[in-house]
């Protein structure tokens, strides 16, 4: 039997198995784990994988379609209940047999709203195979905090997102990226490509969470993305289900070759049409596109900028775009110093959002988790905020 484990990193590995070993988790010997089940996490640099060798393979490995007889997901894996963790749900299932299985934890409604994790009733919205009560459901109550997937009366529908793209045209981003730059080995790219898909579906998770919060499911919302992810996060944004983005400005660039944002966009063409507009001249061209915006994000890029001046420019430019009403998304863990948060606090009032979950910190009140290693960090972002979003809303 083949059983693979999915963890955020190599040190959350024993606590995650310890879930589902545990006697609580396997009452009806269910869900419990073979004893050679093979673990694969974001960061590993193992590709030459063959599940018998002992050692951590990377999440990203091209693992053949049913071929696996147990995906389980560790508490530490960061995936959350949007469009992209559907979408990647559904390609696991495609890499699992037919009596196989996707076994995965979740939490209690209130708990999963509040951090944009897995419940009950969000895996059935998204997996529910049956109709009238009839036919196999896809998703099965296994024991306490733990459910399973697996295919039912028929396969789920095919959900909007990059993960689609990710998982339908990987393979042939990375052939074309080796014919063009022999000197860059296929696992470096897979690594690369992997992770920059996998940190734009987190930080995309987190920036929906925080329009949902604000502004609800409705209201149409215009976007500026000012972050260096190509545009991956406001197209995830656009393909949501969770909120309503009526325009997305990005700045873009045509020198990256593992995001090329023009074919992302054709292959979404149906539910983009005209609604992204990419600008590959500057960060400030970007933000002049239009008059104002209803939300502006400016994340993980501001180690581009080789002053202080500049960053700070970008900042208060930024901000006199924001809409009354709207508001401006800063996260960037390495380079918010003193300086920047003295300016952003003569803003306004900065609220923050954890960057572990989807949650609202909120002083002296504790963001619980499964993960005991993973709620002392949640202790420490909540103490620092350096890693957090910042949010500033524009009241004036």
């Amino acid at each position: 039997m083949t059983d693979l484990i999915l963890h955020k990193h190599e040190k959350y590995i024993t606590e995650d198995l310890g879930y589902y070993f545990s006697g609580k988790r396997d009452i009806n010997n269910q869900v419990r784990p073979s004893q050679d089940i093979y673990s694969l996490t974001l960061n590993s640099q193992h590709f030459n994988i063959d599940y018998n060798d002992g050692k951590v393979g990377n999440l990203f490995f091209p693992i053949p379609a049913f071929s696996v007889d147990r995906i389980y997901l560790g508490i530490s894996f960061p995936l959350f209940a949007n469009n992209w963790g559907s979408s990647f749900l559904r390609y696991l299932l495609t890499r699992i047999k037919p009596n196989g299985c996707i076994i995965l934890p979740v939490y209690p409604e209130m708990q999963a709203s509040e951090k944009n994790l897995w419940s009950r009733s969000i895996l059935e919205d998204s997996f529910l195979s049956r109709s009238r009560w009839k036919g196999t459901s896809n998703i099965w109550a296994e024991n306490d905090g733990v459910m399973s997937i697996r295919v039912g009366r028929k396969w789920p529908a095919m959900i909007r997102s990059t993960a689609k793209y990710l998982f339908a045209q990987g393979t042939h981003i990375i052939v074309r990226n080796s014919l063009k730059n022999s000197a860059v080995s296929t696992s470096e790219s897979l690594f690369k490509l992997g992770n920059i898909y996998w940190n734009n579906a987190n930080n995309a998770a987190i920036l929906e969470t925080i329009i949902q919060d604000h502004f609800g499911r409705k209201q149409a919302v215009s976007l500026c993305d000012l972050g260096d992810s190509n545009g991956l996060a406001a197209i995830e944004c656009l393909l949501s289900d969770y909120i309503n983005i009526k325009q997305a400005i990005c700045f873009t660039t045509e020198n990256e070759d593992l995001i090329d944002y023009k074919l992302l966009l054709n292959s979404f063409h149906h539910e983009i049409h005209n609604r992204y507009s990419p600008i590959n001249s500057s960060k400030l061209d970007t933000l002049a596109l239009l008059a104002s915006f209803d939300v502006i994000c400016i994340i993980d890029c501001l180690s581009t900028y080789d002053s202080q001046t500049d960053i700070e420019q970008l900042l208060l430019k930024a901000w006199q775009k924001v809409t009354v009403g709207g508001l401006l998304i800063i996260k960037d863990e390495q380079n918010i110093n003193d300086n920047i948060k003295s300016l952003l606090a003569s803003f306004g009032s900065i609220n923050y959002y954890s960057s572990i979950v989807a949650s609202k910190i909120i002083d002296d009140e504790q963001i619980s988790h499964y993960s005991s290693k993973i709620e002392q960090e949640l202790v420490i972002e909540s103490r620092d905020k350096n890693q957090a979003f910042h949010i500033i809303e524009k009241l004036t």
